[in-house]
C-alpha cells in the first residue's frame, strides 16, 4: 500500500510540474535543447508587416566577450532586443522593467506569443525588455548557425555566463537610454530562460 502511496505522488508531481512549465512559459510542450537549430518562429520573420505593432525592435551593438581582455574579446556583433510600453507607468514613480530573458530561439515568438508578460506588465504598469539570446534568431555573431558551430572558437563564446552578462548589458543601456536608472528590474522567463532569470536574481 506505501509503495502505491510513493507511486501516486511521483506521478501527481509530474503532472503539476508539466502544467506548471506550461502556463509560465506560454508555449506547447516541444522544447528544444541548446543548440538547436528549431526556431518557434523563423528568424526571417517579419517584423515591419507584423499584425501586432506595440513593440519596438532594436539591435544593441553587444562585446563578444566580455570576461577576457585578448584581442578578439573586443569583436561586436549585434544582438536584438524587443521594447514594448503599452502599459509602462514611466519613470516618475519608478514603476517596474521586466527583462524576458530568450532562449533558445528567437526571441520574436517570444514577443508575439507572450501572455505571462503582458500580464504581468499590464499589473505593475511594467516596461516589457526582450532580449534575444546570443547565437540564435539575428544574433549571430559570425553570420551563420553553420559557422558558428563548426569554430571551436567560436563555441567557447557560447555559454550562460556570455549570454548572463548581454542581458546585463543591454539592460542596462535600456535603463540610461529612457532615464529609468531608479526603475526596478525584474527579470522572468521560461524554461532554460527561466533559469538565466533565476541566476540574475
Amino acid at each position: 500500500m506505501a509503495q502505491f502511496h510513493y507511486v501516486f505522488l511521483f506521478k501527481l508531481s509530474l503532472i503539476i510540474m508539466i502544467l506548471l512549465r506550461t502556463c509560465v512559459n506560454g508555449k506547447r510542450f516541444g522544447t528544444t535543447k541548446l543548440g538547436s537549430k528549431f526556431t518557434f518562429v523563423p528568424t526571417n520573420f517579419d517584423v515591419e508587416n507584423a499584425k501586432n505593432k506595440e513593440y519596438e525592435v532594436y539591435n544593441y551593438t553587444q562585446t563578444l566577450d566580455h570576461f577576457n581582455f585578448k584581442s578578439e574579446s573586443y569583436t561586436t556583433f549585434q544582438q536584438r532586443y524587443v521594447l514594448n510600453r503599452k502599459y509602462w507607468g514611466g519613470t516618475a514613480k519608478s514603476f517596474p522593467i521586466f527583462v524576458y530573458t530568450g532562449e533558445e530561439s528567437s526571441i520574436m515568438g517570444d514577443v508575439e506569443y507572450s501572455g505571462f508578460e503582458m500580464t504581468l506588465a499590464s499589473q505593475f504598469k511594467g516596461l516589457l525588455v526582450y532580449i534575444e539570446h546570443r547565437y540564435y534568431g539575428t544574433s549571430m555573431p559570425f553570420g551563420s548557425y553553420e559557422e558558428a558551430y563548426k569554430n571551436a572558437n567560436t563555441l567557447g563564446f557560447f555559454t550562460s555566463e556570455q549570454a548572463l552578462a548581454d542581458y546585463a548589458q543591454i539592460t542596462l543601456h535600456v535603463k540610461s537610454n529612457l532615464s529609468a536608472e531608479d526603475c526596478p528590474v525584474i527579470a522572468i522567463g521560461g524554461s532554460y530562460g527561466g533559469s538565466k532569470s533565476s541566476f540574475i536574481h
